[in-house]
């Protein structure tokens, strides 16, 4: 039987809960049998449905005083992390407080972990992972950062006899507000301690709180050395040479080129109309990949999930025949159902390489279509930091429509970076199309219902882009 985690709390509250971690640590907290409430913004977030289907109390705003009975506090860094009003009252009473990401840790420790980390790819891995070992009837414990696993209940879950708990692993930090003041980063997956960990990719981000791509990997290098012993790290192969100490007891890499584990060849012809097909070579054996997601990301996001369920001794000719069944999650290339002689799709994409391989795999699809691509960019700080990246992947759109820039609720206003400077610098690249900048998401909703009928339409963002679709 596994050890119970947080057994001396019972009844608990998150502060700032709407967030797809927050929301997805409530219902494991659930499943724990502990009394769930918290607080957030007013505004209507992804994670409603799953709030809703607990009857889990949502209190306004973050200026009211903490519930009787409540014995821990939980806070995300989104609304000023141990700063927060609410926390630092739980604190004057004696009330303890832990982020979000040191409550999971205490929870998700007690398991078997399979931590998934990296810039792009974490959600859509560990949501594969989950339904793989889901469909194998493996009932893992997990916790997916989305505001949906499609045809899944839940985005977490606690099951007190599983072996193995999926947990994305996030490098951001959990007091950015400290940060700032000068001091070192504590990355949130610094909590986790796992059996497998699967990088998927490195790349340069959050620039707020990492100065430049060399802190970075040393922040990962650090997590990868919390492997427990006898355990596994995943590779991707293209990031071998950027991160060269780390102590886990066997290295597998896998890729398109190189001398792979997991060596897989992605078939961009064949791959169109909603099916997108691969190869994997592993253990000197071929197998078949198809999926209902589209590009080459989907299928490296596909075979690191593979990789780590083949190193966790998990039949890999099943848990490819598992994946031909998986549909996605909520704003991951999500086909939005709209009244518009439209094809919609929105994606979270908020990274240059993120949008680069979106928007490359729905010219692939679609490759007779016309296609519009909505970005928001999403904080001034990255938006400033890799303005040329940025650039340079909206370039591949065909036909490109820009929203102001949404600020995080952690960052102040920068009136020296704005989405009409991302503008010019996209057109500095040599596209030759206008590219209207619009304020909102409403105004946006506006300008889809005049879009040439047949077309399809890709919004972007890690803000509220996705609300457009919601109008239309």
């Amino acid at each position: 039987m596994t050890e119970q985690p947080f057994p001396v709390y019972q009844s608990f509250f998150l502060v700032g809960i709407k967030g797809v971690a927050m929301t997805s640590l409530a219902q494991i907290l659930v499943d724990l049998g502990k009394t769930v409430s918290g607080c957030d913004v007013v505004d209507e977030f992804v994670t409603q449905p799953q709030l809703d289907a607990l009857n889990i109390t949502c209190l306004p705003g973050f200026e009211h005083h903490i519930p009787k009975n409540v014995d821990c506090v939980v806070y995300t860094a989104a609304h000023k992390g141990a700063k927060n009003p609410l926390v630092q009252q739980a604190t004057k009473l004696g009330i303890p407080t832990y982020s979000q990401a040191e409550a999971l840790g205490h929870i998700y420790n007690t398991k078997k972990g399979i931590a998934v980390c990296g810039v792009g790819g974490k959600s859509t891995t560990s949501a594969m992972l989950t339904w793989i070992l889901s469909k194998l009837d493996l009932h893992p414990s997990y916790s997916v950062g989305v505001g949906e696993i499609v045809n899944l209940t839940r985005t977490g879950v606690w099951e007190q006899d599983s072996e193995y708990f999926v947990a994305e692993a996030d490098e951001y930090v959990t007091n950015p507000e400290e940060v700032a003041h000068g001091a070192q980063p504590t990355p949130r997956f610094s909590y986790l301690k796992p059996f497998c960990t699967i990088c998927t990719n490195l790349e340069y981000d959050h620039p707020d709180v990492y100065k430049n791509f060399a802190e970075t990997k040393k922040a990962y290098a650090n997590f990868f050395n919390q492997i427990k012993p006898g355990g596994v790290l995943i590779l991707n192969e293209k990031d071998v040479a950027e991160v060269t100490t780390y102590s886990a007891s066997e290295v597998r890499t896998f890729g398109a080129v190189g001398n792979c584990d997991y060596l897989y060849d992605y078939d961009e012809k064949g791959s169109k109309n909603g099916v997108t097909r691969a190869t994997l070579l592993a253990n000197n054996t071929r197998y078949k990949i198809t999926l209902q997601v589209p590009g080459r990301y989907n299928v490296e996001n596909a075979v690191a999930a593979l990789a780590a369920c083949d190193s966790l001794g998990i039949d890999l000719e099943k848990s490819v025949e598992a994946l031909s069944s998986f549909a996605s999650t909520k704003r991951r290339f999500e086909r939005i159902e709209t009244n518009l002689d439209l094809m919609v799709f929105d994606d979270y994409a908020h990274h240059p390489s993120e949008i680069e391989a979106v928007i490359r795999a729905t010219r692939n699809w679609f490759p007779h279509k016309e296609i519009f691509v909505a970005f928001q960019p999403h904080t001034y700080s990255r938006t400033k930091a890799l303005l040329g990246d940025f650039a340079a992947a909206l370039s591949l759109a065909p036909n490109l429509i820009l929203l102001d820039i949404f600020a995080s609720a952690r960052e102040s206003v920068d009136e020296s970076i704005s989405s009409r400077l991302l503008a010019d610098e996209i057109t500095a690249t040599g596209f030759t199309g206008t590219i209207p900048v619009l304020p909102d998401y409403q105004s946006l909703a506006n300008k889809i219902k005049e879009l040439p009928h047949g077309s399809v339409v890709l919004t972007l963002g890690a803000g509220d882009i996705y609300k457009a679709l919601e109008r239309v």
